[in-house]
């Protein structure tokens, strides 16, 4: 039975009470069928109208609730259909908007300025996104990326330590310049009051920002080259819940595990183990071959000295923050140098491995790996 239909037992009923009343009443012969049409036809307009309350809810300009499976809800803002896929998924924030072309290029976790925390505890994720496809380039100490293009970043933080307010007030009294980092309010964002300032890129360009609190521990920025596109994104996200990982506690060890094997080539085994934990390191084994012919000591040098916590996006990625160490050579003497490095870790069906992307880019240092496009 489809929600159009009549209930068979309520025909049964009703055909039994035309046969009854027939006896006394002459009625047109039809009369049992006519009724049943009348009532299939209300059914229809009911279905109807439910549909129709659907669609306006879902891009209606009002702000519409849902719940998210298990705990916690959402809140879809204005002009969001809940029924779309979002472009991006970050941290329990959904993407729902970016400009033409864009999609992710990288995330890594950085504090709220933008930089990477020196004491490897950040809690805040950053992703890159960037028009695609984009080709990422490797060589001694960098990566480029081409074609290049006006990045946007959104990061999102999760600390129930995090005083967005305070951290505005310090901003501004540390400013040197009338204008730039300066925070100012601004119109707000999904009713929460939002702070706007601008950032140098370096060169001659400026980087928009665009920083707010939807809920309590949680702290949204969003930054690029464009004041109406950051604010068109700002005004996109979904917050929901933050991830759960893993259910097992052990698998933030496994995470580390993998992640110092991957990045310290030289512990006891041949270089080439390393890249068993890295995803599609069979591709890398030609480099590493270049690498340790050209000279073995920088590679084997490398090591990870420390580790910051692990902060799972899903049951099957992961972001660590890496302290490494690694003997550079400068003419003939060999010098030591150290990295913070942020990679991204994903869980296969052989555990836990550095995403091939973000390997390549903290072994610049001894390890050149052939380009990677990412689409």
């Amino acid at each position: 039975m489809t929600d159009t239909d009549a209930d068979p037992g309520f025909e049964l009923h009703l055909r039994a009470r035309m046969a009854s009343v027939a006896r006394t009443i002459q009625q047109p012969s039809d009369l049992a069928q006519h009724v049943i049409e009348r009532g299939r036809r209300h059914r229809r307009r009911k279905a109807l109208a439910a549909a129709v309350a659907l669609t306006v809810a879902a891009v209606g300009a009002v702000v519409v609730p849902q719940v998210l499976p298990e705990k916690e809800s959402a809140i879809y803002p204005a002009d969001t259909s809940v029924l779309s896929s979002p472009l991006d998924s970050v941290y329990g924030v959904d993407v729902r908007w970016l400009p033409d072309g864009y999609g992710v290029r990288s995330r890594q976790p950085e504090n709220l300025l933008g930089g990477l925390d020196s004491d490897l505890s950040s809690s805040q994720i950053a992703t890159d996104y960037s028009s695609l496809p984009t080709t990422a380039r490797f060589s001694p100490h960098t990566v480029r990326y081409t074609p290049d293009s006006p990045n946007y970043t959104v990061t999102v933080s999760r600390d129930p330590k995090i005083d967005l307010e305070a951290r505005m007030r310090q901003m501004n009294e540390a400013a040197v310049h009338p204008v730039l980092g300066r925070p100012r309010l601004t119109s707000g964002v999904g009713g929460h009051r939002a702070y706007a300032y601008t950032m140098g890129d370096g060169s001659e360009n400026l980087i928009y920002w665009l920083t707010w609190s939807p809920a309590p521990a949680v702290v949204l920025t969003v930054r690029g080259p464009s004041e109406t596109d950051i604010r068109k994104i700002a005004e996109s996200l979904v917050v929901g819940p933050a991830p759960h990982g893993p259910r097992d506690p052990g698998q933030s060890l496994q995470v580390e595990q993998a992640a110092r094997d991957a990045f310290t080539p030289g512990s006891g085994t041949t270089p080439w183990a390393a890249l068993d934990r890295v995803q599609g390191g069979d591709g890398l084994r030609a480099a590493m071959d270049e690498a340790v012919r050209t000279d073995r000591k920088p590679v084997e040098s490398i090591r990870v000295t420390s580790t910051g916590p692990v902060t799972f996006l899903s049951e099957t990625e992961a972001m660590i923050i890496l302290l490494i160490n690694a003997q550079e050579r400068q003419g003939r003497a060999m010098s030591e140098v150290a990295w913070a490095a942020s990679v991204r870790m994903i869980r296969t069906a052989d555990g836990w491995k550095v995403r091939k992307q973000d390997y390549c880019t903290h072994m610049t240092w001894a390890l050149i790996c052939p380009p990677i496009t990412i689409s």
